[in-house]
């Protein structure tokens, strides 16, 4: 409303007099508008903001002042300036209307210099108001986009790929400048017949189908060639230019010419890399700063394009060594817990108990090795950020001692003493139990390496607020502050000359962060330098119902000691409605419910799920995520624009293997309840569906004895 031009209101019951008041003011450039009740002004006010409003005190229904109050009460008009007019000229009215507000009180009959004078001035201020304003907002507009260029930059240097980098690229355009389309197009060898294209559209220019079609990305850059790579151009001159008839009329579906805004990709050598295109704006024409900030997001996009294909031809070379030589550790930690045991179980000096010890680890690290084999697909990812976890809720100390069973023999044949300290209650995770243990077996085969013979290795399992803590110490070489940042690089190691004396290829450290941080977790190294030991310390979140709200609250070890199994009655009468697209799961999570005499019905996609409220209602929505062609999130969004009474209100739960941080605010962000992480313990959903109808649970007092207790009222996602 910041461009519409500021008039006048004139508010009377009397058409004699809005005509009489409409000629005084004859001559003031300024539209008027009149009206001829209280309603009737505040109807207009919805609709536009005025300079000055001039008001009768004498109306019938509402009079003036009742008007000048409400008026006050809206945002948009409370500090528009009211000129009372009335022919009441006595104390009691003139105060009055001063305490709703007026800025002045004119007697009738009205002077008419006297009131062009003083509207004028109101006018005047009203204008000058409105351009500080204008002003305020270029410049709040100015501030966000460069917020947003910067945002971009991080994006576009941090892209997986040249695609996803495109991606942002357009998209980024789009937004910064706010139009309907942005289109880029770019070619490597100046191959224009096979350049790529990238299009973000707006929903509304998406559904319409305007767009370039798949074929004249060429065609685009030949026709800013031909504008002479201009960067900034009206409708008119697109029209009005011999190359609009010739190519551009073919590029657009409604053959009229759009605005048009453009800025060049350009290499390093100055070679023509493309150019990224904007057109449709929003509001109003592309302005001078439009083409600054488009053009700074080209200049940003150029680098990171000629930085991107610079390093994919070493890049592909590198991955395929990194690969075997990645392949190679991982099957090397099951099969140095099996050799180690077999050349002890060989030298016959087990007893029973220490044999079948021995058998048992042989036996639980050819399974291991058989699961990395059928997993090197997912190995392989490592590298590009798409290795998959079989996650389940699991115990870190039964991880931790696995691992110090596959490393013992080691320690033991370099007598460096294992201490453990393991904190029962602080290691209920969820996880992949098989790339835990490889994470904790790296740590341990890098403390007993760098460790000096007949020296200790002490390995610490504790809870740390919301938190696992993991940590692993020795008293050996240590690290060098200089090389301390970049423990966990890959390839990087503290000595890689010839004369090293500890052997590896520079990746333990590496996947150790890597696998770690997929678990939702942090890894950091210490140490006071050379000679001085290191300590490694692994922090990974508690399992449970991650949160409700917006708030983290951990399903804690304690609380799964003292929990008391629901009764099987617990959620009777209840009907949920279980969405999930494997059969497996959903059938599991379907006959777990029902056993507990909830009424489940199933839904194998959101839109099967959505067809499935329209003929019954159910109480509780419990659903997946992760779903093709529409994922939970679609399907919470889509269930909360329904009205009440077909199910828009109803409580729902996320239950999903995506188990970060921000998975789960996007969860409650969407329309969900609560978020809970795949898979859980039986009695924590049935627990989270009783709490989502307020369903009194089972819960352990302090004595331990099971009491009736109201869940916690939800929290407003």
């Amino acid at each position: 409303m910041l461009d519409e031009e500021l008039g006048i209101l004139i508010v009377d019951d009397r058409p004699d007099k809005l005509l009489a008041l409409s000629a005084a003011l004859e001559g003031i450039c300024a539209q008027i508008a009149t009206a001829t009740s209280g309603r009737e002004a505040l109807k207009l006010l919805l609709g536009r903001n005025f300079a000055v409003i001039l008001l009768d005190v004498n109306m019938p229904g509402m009079d003036g002042f009742e008007t000048a109050s409400l008026i006050r009460q809206r945002e948009s008009s409370e500090s528009t300036p009211i000129i009372f007019i009335t022919s009441f000229g006595d104390d009691m009215h003139v105060s009055r209307g001063y305490s709703l507000g007026a800025v002045d009180y004119i007697l009738a009959p009205v002077v008419p210099e006297v009131l062009r004078t003083k509207v004028s001035v109101f006018l005047d201020l009203g204008r000058k108001t409105r351009e500080v304003e204008r002003q305020a907002e270029r410049l709040r507009q100015r501030a966000e986009q460069l917020h947003k260029l910067s945002q971009a930059s991080l994006a576009i240097h941090s892209a997986m790929s040249m695609d996803k980098m495109l991606e942002i690229i357009t998209h980024t355009a789009r937004d910064i400048i706010g139009a309907h389309r942005a289109t880029a197009v770019t070619t490597w060898d100046e191959n224009w017949a096979k350049c790529k294209k990238t299009l973000s559209l707006s929903p509304e220019w998406e559904s319409r189908g305007t767009l370039v079609s798949p074929a004249s990305g060429s065609d685009l850059h030949a026709l800013w060639l031909a504008f002479d790579r201009a960067s900034r151009l009206t409708p008119e001159q697109l029209a009005s230019h011999p190359a609009w008839h010739s190519l551009g009329r073919s590029l657009w579906d409604s053959h009229e010419p759009p605005d048009w805004l453009a800025a060049p990709l350009t290499g390093r050598d100055g070679r023509d890399m493309g150019l990224l295109h904007v057109c449709g704006k929003f509001q109003g024409e592309f302005s001078i700063e439009d083409e600054a900030v488009l053009l700074q997001l080209a200049q940003i996009a150029s680098i990171a394009i000629e930085n991107t294909l610079n390093s994919e031809a070493r890049e592909a070379n590198r991955i395929k060594d990194e690969f075997l030589a990645t392949l190679s550790h991982e099957l090397r930690t099951p099969l140095t817990a099996m050799l180690g045991w077999t050349q002890l179980l060989r030298m016959g000096k087990l007893d029973e108990s220490e044999t079948a010890r021995g058998l048992d680890v042989i036996e639980r690290n050819v399974q291991a090795q058989a699961k990395l084999i059928d997993d090197l697909l997912d190995v392989s990812r490592i590298i590009t950020g798409k290795l998959r976890l079989n996650v389940r809720p699991l115990s870190l100390t039964n991880v931790i001692e696995a691992a110090l069973d596959v490393v013992r023999p080691a320690a033991n044949a370099k007598a460096v003493e294992l201490v453990t300290t393991l904190d029962e209650t602080a290691g209920q995770v969820n996880g992949d139990p098989d790339r835990l243990q490889q994470v904790v077996w790296n740590l341990l085969v890098n403390a007993i390496k760098f460790s000096a013979p007949g020296s200790t290795v002490r390995v610490n399992l504790s809870r740390s607020e919301s938190r696992s803590q993991i940590e692993i110490s020795d008293d050996g070489e240590g690290i060098d502050p200089a090389f301390l940042p970049h423990i966990f690089d890959r390839f990087r190691q503290a000595d890689s000359s010839t004369r090293r004396t500890h052997g590896g290829l520079g990746l333990g450290l590496a996947i150790v962060r890597h696998v770690v941080e997929l678990h939702g977790g942090s890894v950091r190294a210490m140490s006071e330098g050379p000679g001085r030991g290191a300590t490694f310390v692994v922090e990974l979140p508690i399992a449970g119902v991650l949160a409700e709200g917006h708030e983290l609250r951990p399903a804690t070890p304690a609380h799964r000691q003292t929990a008391v199994p629901m009764p099987e009655h617990c959620l009777a009468g209840i009907r949920v409605l279980v969405v999930d697209d494997e059969e497996d799961g959903r059938e599991a999570i379907a006959k777990l419910l029902a056993v507990y005499q909830a009424d489940v019905t199933t839904a194998s996609s959101a839109s099967e799920a959505l067809a499935s409220l329209r003929r019954s209602l159910p109480d509780v929505l419990v659903s997946d995520i992760g779903m093709p062609e529409q994922d939970g999130y679609d399907l919470i969004r889509e269930v909360r624009r329904l009205p009440a009474s077909q199910g828009g209100q109803m409580p729902a739960l996320a239950l999903t293997a995506f188990a970060r941080e921000e998975d789960r605010l996007r969860a409650l962000g969407a329309g969900f309840q609560l978020h809970a992480i795949k898979p859980i313990v039986p009695d924590e959903l049935v627990a989270a569906v009783a709490k989502l109808v307020k369903r009194p649970t089972l819960t352990a007092n302090a004595s331990g004895n099971g009491s009736l207790a109201s869940q916690p009222s939800l929290a407003s996602a």
